[in-house]
């Protein structure tokens, strides 16, 4: 009877957001309200879990494996030229400061001027005609 409860236990998702586990048959996460992953989704997500750990012990199993330092030739320039990128990348040269001056325009603008005075005037008369009409 234990191992079925420690089964439905490891059957359980978890939400990738928030850290808590799905209920069962949700849809969505409860706390913050994730899509949960589909039963096509976990099962895919799994072969590729298996899969991507069985390339990982490939790849350790050949690094494991000596190489031979006379076997493998690395280019001096190479080296060289990187080195060099970099130090170019670090000796870029700050931006200059610039002074901005603010300098404002002398006297009022008669064509703003103007226009503010027709809309007073304007809306001056529709008040006067509200009341007229009343």
């Amino acid at each position: 009877m234990e191992t079925s409860t420690v089964e439905n236990q490891t059957e359980h998702l978890i939400c990738t957001s928030c850290g808590v586990e799905f209920r069962d048959g949700a849809m969505f996460c409860y706390n913050c309200g994730t899509a949960a992953p589909s039963v096509e989704e976990t099962e895919f997500l799994e072969a590729a879990f298996a899969e991507a750990d069985s390339e990982a012990q490939l790849l350790k199993e050949k690094q494991a494996e000596p190489i031979d330092p006379a076997s493998v030739s690395i280019p001096v320039g190479a080296a060289r030229k990187s080195a060099s990128a970099i130090k170019r990348r670090e000796r870029r040269r700050p931006a200059k400061p610039q002074a901005v001056e603010i300098v404002p325009r002398s006297g009022p603008q008669w064509p703003f001027v103007a226009a503010a005075g027709v809309l007073f005037l304007i809306g001056f008369v529709i008040i006067i005609l509200a009341l007229y009409f009343k």
